[in-house]
């Protein structure tokens, strides 16, 4: 059993929406669906990392950020940036029976705006389609 059917995600149905973003949006090089505990859902990639490592560094990542916030006594946080040279990150929080973290890498020609609108819209109608 892989760690989306242990939380009741169809994989299947995250790529499909993964291929759907990128085809939209072809400046990303990643997305990946991840557990709050850190596990690999789904993910879409051109890079050659490992999901399951950077579904644990990710999650955390997003984690920290939520709790710096909350520290600052500020709002939630919608979501973390990483900035590169050789391209950008966005990962945001999606909210589902469990929390979920949604991580989207974008190639150094994307456009943080355009990486983060992706990543925001992706968010969204995987949320739907996940909605239990």
């Amino acid at each position: 059993m892989g760690d989306g059917e242990r939380i009741g995600i169809d994989a299947a149905l995250v790529n499909a929406e993964f291929e759907r973003t990128v085809a939209r949006t072809p400046g990303i090089s990643m997305l990946l669906l991840a557990t709050a505990d850190g596990r690999a859902v789904a993910d879409w990639s051109t890079l050659k990392a490992d999901p399951r490592r950077l579904a644990a560094m990710t999650n955390s990542l997003l984690t920290l950020s939520e709790t710096v916030v909350r520290e600052l006594g500020l709002a939630s946080a919608d979501n973390a940036t990483i900035a590169t040279r050789q391209g950008n990150m966005v990962l945001i929080r999606l909210e589902h029976a469990r929390p979920l973290t949604l991580a989207a890498m974008g190639s150094p020609d994307t456009n943080t705006g355009t990486l983060l609108f992706a990543a925001r819209d992706c968010a969204v109608r995987l949320a739907q389609l996940l909605h239990p």
